[in-house]
C-alpha cells in the first residue's frame, strides 16, 4: 500500500536526521495527552483506527463526544473485524460522534484536510506519532481513506459475505492492486478496453465498493484468492 510505502520512508527520514516533512509529535504515554491537548484547535478529522481495546475506547470516547459537542466535525471508523465484542458494543453504543465500521489496515488521522497524523518510529521501546505536512502524503492519505470509506457500513450492521469472481475478474483485480492503468490490464490479459471496465463496473458492483482502490483491499481482507 502506497501510504504505508511513504509512512516507512518518513520513519527512516526521522531516523536519519534529514526529516523535511515530518516530525514526531508524541512519543508512549505523551500520545494520547498530546492528541487531547491538540484536538482542541481541530476543525474537522477523518480518523481510522484498526483496532482499540474497551479500556482504550473508555478513555478516548468521552473526550471524541466533548470535542464533537464543541464544535468538531469528525468520521471515525474501526475495523470492527479486529474488535472484541465489549470494544464493539461501546462503539455502537457511543450518542455523538460519526461512527463506522470499515476494513483497515493503517492507522491514521487527517486533521483539517491538510495534516496527516502516522504511527512513527520506535523511540527507544515507546510507539511515536508523526505529523506529517506534505501535498504527496496527503493525497496518498485520501486515496486511502477513499478506499475505506468505501467498504464502510454503519456501527451494527451486518457485513455483506465476499462475493466469489470469475477467474479473469480476480485476475483484474491483481493488476488493480499493482496499480496497472486500464489499458495496461487490457495488454495484459489480451481483451479489449471495453471489456475491462465492464469487469471492473461488475466487480465493484459485487463487492459493494464504490471506489477503484478498494476491491484488492476488501477481498484481501476477506480470505478470496488474488490471481495476477
Amino acid at each position: 500500500m502506497a501510504l504505508w510505502a511513504a509512512r516507512g520512508q518518513l520513519c527512516q527520514s526521522i531516523e536519519d536526521g534529514t526529516a523535511r516533512e515530518c516530525a514526531i509529535g508524541a512519543v508512549g504515554d505523551e500520545v494520547n495527552p498530546w492528541l487531547q491537548a491538540e484536538s482542541a484547535a481541530w476543525q474537522h478529522l477523518l480518523s481510522v483506527r484498526p483496532t482499540a481495546t474497551a479500556a482504550q475506547l473508555r478513555l478516548s470516547l468521552p473526550h471524541n463526544r466533548d470535542t464533537v459537542l464543541r464544535g468538531l466535525e469528525m468520521v471515525s471508523v474501526f475495523d470492527d473485524e479486529r474488535l472484541d465484542d465489549e470494544s464493539r458494543q461501546l462503539i455502537i453504543g457511543e450518542p455523538v460522534g460519526d461512527y463506522l465500521f470499515g476494513l483497515t489496515e493503517i492507522q491514521m488521522k487527517v486533521v483539517d484536510r491538510e495534516v496527516v497524523l502516522l504511527d512513527g518510529p520506535t523511540v527507544g521501546d515507546d510507539y511515536s506519532v508523526i505529523v506529517v505536512r506534505s501535498p504527496r502524503v496527503l493525497e496518498l492519505a485520501m486515496r486511502y481513506w477513499n478506499a475505506v470509506m468505501s467498504s464502510a457500513i454503519a456501527c451494527g450492521q451486518e457485513r455483506a459475505t465476499a462475493p466469489q469472481l470469475s477467474d479473469r475478474q480476480q485476475r483484474i483485480v491483481g493488476l488493480m492492486q499493482a496499480g496497472m492503468t486500464d489499458e495496461a490490464i487490457s495488454r495484459s490479459l489480451e481483451i479489449s478496453v471495453r471489456t475491462v471496465r465492464s469487469d471492473i463496473d461488475q466487480i465493484l458492483e459485487a463487492l459493494q465498493v464504490r471506489s477503484r482502490f478498494s476491491p484488492g483491499f476488501r477481498l484481501g481482507r476477506s480470505g478470496s484468492p488474488l490471481r495476477g
